[in-house]
C-alpha cells in the first residue's frame, strides 16, 4: 500500500487490517507535520497503487505483436475501447521471452470488446489485413506514404457518430529506428473507429499546426460544457518544453479556423484566434500525457512521465488552463524499466473518480496501474 504526501511517498505492505490501516493513518499525520504552507502548497491526497498488468499477451506465438508505443484508450459508445498506437512491433515472441520482431508499423490500432480496465489485457484485435498483418491506421494513400514519412497517432475521441484521430507527422532523417523528427500535427476523422480515416486539409496540407506550432493532440479532453480542449507541446526554450492550450467544438476538430488559444496576453481577452498570443500552459511535458477532470479531486488532473526523475507525476488545477499545483509523484520507474509514455486512460475511471486507471510503458510494452484515492 503506498500513501502520497505533500513530502514523500510512503509504502506499507498491502493489507486491510485495522492495525496497518491506524499505522499507515499515524504515519502521514507525521508525514505531514510542518509548516502550514508547506501542506498547502501540494495538497494530493492520500493514494493507494496496485497493479502493473501487462496489456499485452504474453503467450508465446508467432505473428504476435510484441511491442507497441503510444497507447492512448478511448471508449466507444458502443461499449468497446479503441487504442491509438503511434508504433507497433509485429514478430514472434518465444518460449523464453525474447521476441523476434519481423517489421514495423508506423501508427496502427487495436479493438478491445469491453470498456473494462480489467478485460483489456490480452484482449486487443488490431486493425489489420486479410493475412492478419496489422495495417497503418492513416496512410492510406501511397502518394502520402513512404519510408521517409510516419503518421502516428495521439490522443482522439469517439462521439457524435464520429471519431477524430490527432496525429504527428514525422520524417526519418536517418537508418535507425528512432531517426525522425516532427514536422506537423493533424486530425483524421472517420464514422467507424477501425476507419479508414480521412485526414483534414488545410489547403493544399494535411497538416492543421505545422513544425514549429504547438504538436496539438498530445492530450484531448471533452469537457461537460460543451469544449473539446486540446494540448500541445511546445519548445519553450532550448531543451525546455511545455504544453499550450486550445479549444474547439467537437463539430469543429477538423478545421483549424475554428480553434481558439489560451492567453493571458492577448487584448482581446482569455481565448485569442492568434495562435502566437497563445500563452504556457503547463511546464515540462513530454510528447504524450493526458488531462482528465476528477469529480473525487474536485479537480483538473494531468498525468505524465518525467524522464529526468525516472517519475510519474500528477499536477491538479481548477481549470483546464490552470494554474496548476506542484508535481506529485504517482510512481517510480527503475532505470532499467525504460518506462515512457505514462498517462491516465480517463475512460476507465470508477467510483466518481476515486478509482483511475494509468499506463505506463516499459520497454516498448504497456502495464496498466490502479490508483485507488482514499
Amino acid at each position: 500500500m503506498q500513501f502520497q504526501t505533500n513530502k514523500a511517498v510512503i509504502i506499507f505492505p498491502k493489507a486491510e487490517s485495522p492495525v496497518v490501516r491506524r499505522l499507515a493513518a499515524a504515519a502521514v499525520l507525521l508525514a505531514f507535520c510542518g509548516p502550514a504552507g508547506a501542506l498547502q502548497k501540494n495538497p494530493f491526497p492520500v493514494f493507494s497503487i496496485s497493479g502493473g498488468v501487462p496489456l499485452l499477451s504474453q503467450a508465446a506465438s508467432t505473428g504476435a505483436v510484441v511491442a507497441q508505443g503510444g497507447n492512448y484508450a478511448v471508449p466507444l459508445p458502443d461499449g468497446r475501447t479503441l487504442w491509438l498506437l503511434n508504433n507497433l512491433w509485429a514478430g514472434e515472441l518465444k518460449p523464453d521471452g525474447q521476441a523476434a520482431v519481423w517489421g514495423v508499423i508506423d501508427g496502427a490500432a487495436a479493438l478491445a470488446p469491453s470498456t473494462s480496465p480489467y478485460a483489456q489485457a490480452g484482449a486487443l484485435t488490431y486493425i489489420s489485413d486479410e493475412n492478419k498483418w496489422p495495417l497503418p491506421l492513416l496512410s492510406g494513400d501511397l502518394k502520402e506514404y513512404s519510408q521517409a514519412r510516419k503518421f502516428w497517432p495521439r490522443a482522439g475521441l469517439c462521439a457524435g457518430g464520429k471519431c477524430h484521430v490527432f496525429y504527428s507527422i514525422m520524417n526519418n532523417y536517418g537508418p535507425e529506428p528512432y531517426d525522425y523528427f516532427r514536422v506537423g500535427q493533424g486530425v483524421a476523422l472517420a464514422g467507424s473507429p477501425a476507419g479508414p480515416y480521412a485526414k483534414a486539409r488545410q489547403g493544399p496540407l494535411y497538416s492543421l499546426w505545422n513544425d514549429i506550432e504547438p504538436a496539438f493532440g498530445s492530450a484531448v479532453w471533452a469537457d461537460e460544457d460543451g469544449w473539446v480542449y486540446v494540448y500541445g507541446r511546445s519548445m519553450q526554450a532550448p531543451g525546455e518544453y511545455g504544453a499550450e492550450l486550445a479549444r474547439a467544438k467537437p463539430e469543429n476538430l477538423a478545421s483549424r479556423e475554428k480553434y481558439s488559444y489560451y492567453s493571458r496576453e492577448a487584448a482581446s481577452g482569455s481565448w485569442t484566434e492568434d495562435l502566437s498570443e497563445a500563452s504556457l500552459v503547463l511546464e515540462g511535458m513530454p510528447d504524450e500525457f493526458s488531462v482528465s477532470y476528477n469529480a473525487r479531486l474536485k479537480s483538473y488532473l494531468a498525468v505524465y512521465y518525467e524522464a529526468e526523475g525516472s517519475r510519474v507525476l500528477a499536477r491538479q488545477a481548477r481549470y483546464p488552463w490552470g494554474p496548476w499545483g506542484e508535481p506529485a509523484p504517482l510512481l517510480v520507474c527503475g532505470k532499467e524499466e525504460y518506462c515512457y509514455g505514462a498517462k491516465e486512460q480517463p475512460g476507465f475511471a470508477a467510483a466518481g473518480g476515486g478509482k483511475i486507471f494509468i499506463t505506463v510503458e516499459k520497454k516498448n510494452a504497456p502495464y496498466l496501474y490502479e490508483i485507488i484515492f482514499e
